[in-house]
């Protein structure tokens, strides 16, 4: 039996790298996670820039070591989870005739239509293309008919609207020269993450994506089954936490320590008012605080951010038309206590912790299951999914995103 080829998910996160590794099973055509490591990198990388090499490296070379020895296994294979305010989001279209025999839709077809609307996209020599998505196809100007799979379909000439994602080279050479190994794919984060966590029947309702990270916050809006919208705001849980270290003149250690322990995004009802005790920035003075004032300084950060979320969505093309659908809270900023309600009563619709989906990957509980890991895992399940072979862009010439996508339409129709 063949050795199975180990991939790995490799997340540049706020202040932080996160590595998740596991393989395909073919026959149920899933990602078995197997092992995975976060290692913290406040002096090498900032909201998913890396603002030394160095420090930036030592912990990317860290959790794939760490990674690798959680398998038991070597990794084989590298898809990179980028964000960060120098990637920039960009709707384009593109047109081709159908020009064969047939007059049917074929990969190749697909791939010069995605040509096109790349072709269309202005950047200059400083920015790339990180991802391309295609959102719809039209056949034939039937503009009422939305298509999102027109492989042998027939028709004389086709369409397609797409959503790009543009980042500054810089930024992403700085990245590519931290990891210092080949990489197989590079992937938007938030559309990694909120790939693997949305069903099919919450992004024809319309929803919207919420991934609260270290020091960003991203937003994914579908709505009709269609990506409408990606953005991404420049406050993280990291800001919370550094509003109690100030307030209580404590370490930021220790005040992310009483964040977790005893913070809560909003004051419910039946929060008793009571002190507890932590050590001051010393490190050796005992002080107290109360838990009360405390849940408000966490309130007011959260009730900005959740503003802000407001802002950007009533700005988007399609407004606030998610509610159907609710929303889905990943990063690990959704684990702080009370998070979902919170959100639940600022916008008033349904919302969930989201959880990778069971029939696109499966594994320990502790990894598959936390928040913190999404945007990894989903760069792994990409490689499986329909959107890899449409999306993710790769280094080498000649196996990058047009060929990736003739393959993918190969193989699964």
């Amino acid at each position: 039996m063949p050795k199975q080829t180990l991939i790995a998910g490799l997340d540049i996160g706020g202040s932080q790298v996160c590595c998740v590794a596991g393989v395909k099973d073919e026959e149920k055509r899933l990602i078995k996670i197997l092992g995975a490591s976060v290692v913290s990198c406040n002096d090498g990388i900032k909201a998913g820039a890396v603002i030394n090499i160095q420090e930036a490296a030592m912990a990317i070379s860290r959790a794939f070591d760490e990674t690798e020895k959680s398998v038991g296994s070597q990794i084989n294979s590298i898809i990179v989870a980028i964000r960060g305010s120098f990637v920039e989001a960009k709707n384009s279209t593109g047109s081709a005739d159908i020009n064969n025999s047939e007059k049917e839709v074929t990969p190749e077809v697909v791939a010069n239509v995605l040509e096109s609307a790349k072709n269309k996209i202005k950047i200059d020599s400083d920015h790339q293309i990180l991802q391309i998505v295609p959102k719809e196809f039209t056949l034939n100007q039937q503009k009422d008919i939305r298509i999102q799979s027109p492989i042998d379909m027939k028709g004389s000439f086709i369409e397609v609207d797409v959503h790009a994602l543009i980042a500054s080279s810089g930024n992403i050479g700085n990245i590519m020269k931290a990891i210092d190994a080949e990489v197989d794919g590079k992937i938007y984060s938030y559309l990694a993450a909120s790939d693997v966590l949305v069903t099919k029947e919450e992004k024809e309702l319309g929803c919207l994506v919420i991934d609260f990270g270290s020091l960003t916050t991203g937003l994914v809006h579908y709505t009709d089954g269609i990506l409408r919208y990606t953005s991404e705001i420049q406050v993280g849980s990291d800001y919370i936490t550094r509003d109690i270290m100030h307030k209580i003149r404590a370490s930021f250690a220790v005040a992310k320590e009483v964040k977790e322990m005893y913070g809560a995004a909003f004051t419910y009802p039946g929060l008793k008012n009571e002190e507890f005790e932590y050590r001051g920035a010393d490190g050796k003075s005992v002080k107290k605080y109360d838990k009360y004032q405390l849940v408000e300084i966490i309130q007011a950060r959260i009730d900005q951010v959740l503003s802000a979320v407001e802002d950007k969505i009533k700005a988007s093309p399609l407004g606030n038309q998610f509610l159907s659908g609710g929303i889905i809270l990943t990063g690990g900023g959704s684990l702080l206590a009370g998070m979902q309600e919170a959100v639940e009563k600022y916008f008033g619709c349904s919302v969930r912790i989201g959880v990778p989906n069971p029939e696109k990957v499966i594994g320990q509980s502790e990894i598959v299951s936390s928040p913190v890991y999404t945007a990894a895992i989903g760069a792994v399940v990409s490689t499986l999914s329909e959107t890899y072979g449409s999306y993710v862009t790769k280094n080498s010439s000649g196996n990058g995103f047009f060929s990736k996508a003739v393959k993918w339409f190969e193989e699964t129709f």
